[in-house]
């Protein structure tokens, strides 16, 4: 369709007219079309376009930053891998390239070192989940949520409360009960080194 209809003249007219008579009558879509002319419907063309403004919601990113501390208290951390090491001889399992070695071999393993790992954690921490809700089942989040303890995931909008799926009921300590550290000079030694004599 042309920017701009420019009118013909009346020969043009007089015999064009025969020609659209018969088409007219035999294109019940094209006589619609010219009805729809004839009753004041206007051309694309010749239409002003409209201007559509939108309101877009703001999708927030909800970005937890690590915290910082000021200083650091070694002593627990310490304390925690040298239990890992004894029970389940952790440091040796992470330190040792298991490339050569088969699935299987891995495999095996890791089951020794995950029961060593889940005695250390149910002897001296209780541990609960932080959402009891089952997984995958419909949760409440409410607008002044501690994104500590809850993380969104997907398309954040608003400013909540925010409904979702619970893909992971979360970990928190809720009790610890490592024993009493009388000498922190040795902590840094995980596992003695051992000779045979």
């Amino acid at each position: 369709m042309a920017d701009e209809i420019k009118s013909i003249g009346f020969v043009t007219r007089f015999f064009g007219a025969f020609g659209q008579f018969f088409k007219y009558m035999g294109n019940g879509q094209y006589a619609a079309r010219c009805s729809a002319v004839s009753d004041g419907h206007k051309f694309a063309s010749e239409v002003e376009p409209q201007v559509v403004t939108k309101t877009v919601e703001v999708i927030k990113e909800v970005e937890v930053q690590a915290p910082k501390l000021d200083s650091v208290n070694e002593d627990g951390a310490l304390q925690l891998l040298q239990l890992l090491q004894q029970e389940a001889r952790f440091i040796d399992f992470v330190k040792e390239s298991v490339d050569g070695y088969s699935d299987e071999d891995v495999g095996a393993a890791a089951r020794q070192i995950h029961a060593g790992c889940a005695k250390v954690v149910s002897q001296y921490f209780t541990v609960d989940v932080v959402n009891g809700s089952p997984e995958n089942s419909r949760v409440e989040v409410a607008a002044d949520y501690d994104p500590k303890s809850i993380k969104l995931e997907g398309r954040v909008q608003g400013d909540g409360p925010y409904a979702g799926t619970l893909i992971h009921p979360g970990w928190q300590v809720t009790a610890t009960n490592l024993p009493q550290v009388t000498n922190t000079e040795s902590l840094h030694i995980l596992a003695p080194a051992e000779v045979e004599v």
